[in-house]
């Protein structure tokens, strides 16, 4: 993703962090650790362009490094990419990166589902319709593994933005595969079948794929 140009000065209170962010969320995690929450709530006002996220974001960018519990790291980082989106979208992509890391971690589908939304909308503002299906795929290949769960309308939602943006894509046959797939999932939800709350609906466990 490219950033907005407003930050892209001469001058950076942390060119480390800058550079790491062109590398993706676990390069700049690591950088950001080592740089410490107070360095990087300077970079983060400045990249910003708003000098008073200084003291506001200090404590949040303190929780997303180092807290131990996986669900405050992730609303923490959540926090921080909401304020990032439409400022900047390469450090909000990067922080819902790490939302998306943390939810793979512990296994929370709302965690999961909440970054691959904010990820696809960014891919798809960026015009790029067919990377903002892929995350939506890699959330409904998740939630088919065993012991996967998650709310059957969060599977709905992920079907029909798979969808739409195929549509949008111009790719009618993958369009229609998606809305067959889709079709046999609502008839399991409609008669309450466990499968569409836990585990894989599909008889064939092939993971989805995209039609790139």
């Amino acid at each position: 993703m490219q950033s907005n140009a407003g930050h892209a000065l001469s001058f950076t209170p942390n060119p480390k962090l800058d550079a790491a962010l062109q590398s993706g969320w676990e390069a700049w995690e690591a950088a950001a650790r080592g740089a410490g929450a107070d360095r990087v709530a300077v970079w983060l006002a400045h990249r910003l362009v708003n000098p008073a996220l200084r003291a506001d974001l200090r404590e949040t960018v303190e929780t997303a490094l180092s807290a131990e519990d996986g669900d405050e790291r992730a609303l923490a980082l959540s926090e921080i990419a909401e304020i990032a989106e439409g400022h900047d979208d390469l450090l909000a992509d990067t922080l819902w990166e790490g939302v998306l890391a943390t939810g793979l971690d512990v296994d929370d589908p709302d965690l999961l589902y909440e970054a691959t939304s904010h990820l696809a909308a960014i891919a798809e503002d960026h015009g790029d319709p067919l990377a903002a299906a892929e995350y939506f795929i890699d959330f409904l290949n998740w939630r088919r593994q065993p012991d996967h769960g998650s709310d059957p309308e969060q599977v709905e939602t992920a079907f029909e933005e798979v969808i739409r943006l195929a549509n949008l894509d111009g790719d009618r046959r993958a369009a229609a595969l998606f809305e067959y797939r889709q079709a046999q999932f609502t008839r399991l939800a409609e008669t309450d079948d466990e499968r569409a709350s836990l585990g894989d609906w599909e008889a064939d466990g092939a993971p989805y794929a995209s039609w790139a």
